[in-house]
């Protein structure tokens, strides 16, 4: 008999980039394929990456994720590209998901020289003040390190027993961080962009995808809300209702969520949990800013077939 694991693959997990047999829009598959060649090719140099950065922001008309504008301000402060640095410094402040610290980094001293920065400073002060939740920014960042610590074992060799004990310690510090997590949106509510800003959020994520179904199937609907008012990441959201749906026994929409199937011999097989319209799969993750996906080869999980 084989092991069912059901896998989500969240902040660790490789998105399958390709142009296959279900396609999207031309200008998001150029845009992916630049932000997959700027993150895995490494002999890049600045200038060609600001070109490549410059090219994503023509297509997309405003880069989607808030890690690819980061990144491109401090491309562009090291580029020395005056012009671009002004445009992105004022837009990532204007932005919900700015992080207060954000002009604290080495890499945007630069920034702080300009002609432009006590009027940057003073509207940044502005947005910072809606940032009011610092206790919890700090509560939410123990518990992803927390989860991520206790899950770290599980990359390495071992035995089944090995396995079971490190999963029951996980379910022990899943059960301690949703308790804190529902303790801290008694307080302050969803943690959106905008209390808690986009890393701190993206923490909140993580710690409700371990969580239990029922927990996690009300935070997607809290999470829907917070996307129709650009106050969280579509993507984010995506990896939760697909997660939502696999734990009602449903088929997922946009492809993110896999099943571990370990074999008699101790390996482990990933297989894509079932997709709904298979042949609209990449338009949905299109909406949803989610790279475009081949599927050709991909093994689909069948549980009639694991349980025989």
């Amino acid at each position: 008999m084989k092991n069912i694991i059901r896998i989500s693959l969240a902040i660790i997990a490789t998105i399958i980039v390709a142009n296959g047999v279900f396609a999207q829009t031309p200008e998001w598959v150029e845009y992916c394929r630049l932000r997959d060649e700027i993150n895995h090719n490494d002999s890049l140099s600045q200038e060609a990456i600001f070109r490549m950065y410059c090219r994503m922001d023509s297509i997309y008309n405003g880069i989607p994720a808030y890690s690819d504008l980061s990144g491109f301000l401090k491309i562009a402060v090291a580029c020395n590209e005056q012009e671009k640095m002004k445009e992105l410094a004022f837009r990532i402040v204007r932005w919900k998901g700015w992080d207060s610290r954000l002009f604290n980094q080495p890499e945007l001293s630069a920034v702080k020289q300009t002609d432009y920065w006590p009027k940057l400073d003073s509207l940044s002060c502005m947005v910072g003040e809606k940032q009011s939740y610092t206790d919890c920014m700090k509560r939410l960042y123990d518990m992803y390190v927390s989860d991520q610590q206790c899950r770290r074992a599980l990359r390495e060799d071992l035995t089944p027993e090995e396995r079971d004990s490190i999963w029951k310690s996980i379910h022990q510090i899943d059960y301690q961080n949703l308790k804190q997590l529902k303790d801290l949106m008694d307080e302050i509510g969803f943690p959106s962009w905008e209390k808690v800003g986009y890393q701190y959020a993206l923490c909140a994520w993580l710690i409700a995808q371990h969580a239990d179904a029922e927990f996690l199937h009300e935070y997607v609907e809290q999470m829907k809300k917070a996307v129709a008012d650009n106050n969280a990441n579509p993507a984010n959201l995506a990896y939760m209702i697909d997660r939502d749906l696999m734990n009602r026994g449903l088929p997922q929409l946009y492809g993110t969520q896999y099943i571990g199937v370990y074999t008699d011999d101790n390996t482990m097989e990933n297989m894509l949990w079932p997709v709904e319209n298979m042949e609209q799969l990449n338009a949905r993750r299109e909406h949803m800013l989610l790279a475009p996906m081949d599927t050709t080869g991909i093994k689909i999980y069948d549980e009639n077939a694991m349980t025989r």
